[in-house]
């Protein structure tokens, strides 16, 4: 049983109201339920990924170093400077939301859900990168100490990288929502990012492909989620208030 108010000017005969994956307010419920289901996530963490992913990390960082001593030939170069700021989490995270709110305006619902998995992808892995930062506790490069110096809780943030786990969770929806030439191609722009932090000296190789795992994995995790409900196949309770904003019609349906 519902209750629908329509607000408007103009032609109002064929006003509409709704809910479901067309209901903005949609995105207030992934929220509440995708922060739910993190802590049960974490705990069935497949142990086959988990060790393909240690064994990478272990992989790379027996050649931190001599990696890190070549790759100083490039750090002069602006190209680096330039890939740098696109990982900057305090600017990425702000585009992100902008262009999530600007998505709402639009009425493709597949360009708003890529727009809000992306946004939601960056807090939660910034939020876990910064976590796995404090806990550790690595030395950067530049603070001379060798690349297996591990001081946790001490304020050492080097691994995982930061901008590496932003370039990668911002970008990685729109490529799963999108696999064309152009996501492909900012994908490549996402991986200079990453690499940018080691000729600069700020991260060892292991730190950047950490941070690019917990960026991939968060936003892989996400949209299974996301395409999910929007398939049918995970039940999402209709919210109580649906708004629909058309030209020339504002409308609300009420719900119980």
């Amino acid at each position: 049983m519902g209750i629908c108010v329509i607000f408007g000017w103009g032609n109002l005969a064929k006003a509409q109201t709704g809910t479901g994956e067309d209901d903005p307010l949609r995105f207030l419920i992934w929220l509440s339920q995708d922060t739910q289901a993190i802590p049960k996530s974490l705990l069935m963490t497949s142990p086959t990924k988990l060790a393909i992913g240690v064994s990478s990390l272990f992989a790379v960082s027996r050649f931190d170093e001599s990696i890190s001593n070549r790759s100083v030939n490039w750090r002069k170069r602006e190209l680096m400077r330039v890939l740098e700021e696109l990982g900057d989490a305090n600017a990425v995270r702000p585009l992100a939301f902008v262009i999530f709110t600007g998505s709402l305006f639009s009425d493709n619902h597949r360009f708003q859900d890529a727009a809000f998995t992306s946004f939601q992808s960056l807090l939660y892995a910034n939020v876990l990168t910064n976590a796995l930062k404090f806990g550790f506790g690595r030395s950067r490069p530049f603070q001379g100490d060798d690349a297996f110096v591990f001081r946790p809780f001490s304020g050492r943030t080097s691994f995982p990288s930061g901008h590496a786990t932003t370039a990668f969770a911002a970008i990685t929806p729109w490529l799963l929502y999108y696999p064309n030439s152009v996501t492909v191609l900012a994908v490549i722009v996402a991986t200079g990012t990453a690499f940018s932090r080691v000729p600069l000296l700020f991260h060892w190789p292991s730190d950047v492909v950490a941070g690019a795992l917990v960026g991939f994995s968060t936003s892989s995790w996400l949209y299974r989620r996301h395409i999910r409900r929007v398939n049918g196949e995970t039940g999402i309770p209709d919210s109580k208030i649906a708004l629909r904003v058309a030209p020339n019609t504002i409308s609300m349906t009420l719900k119980w």
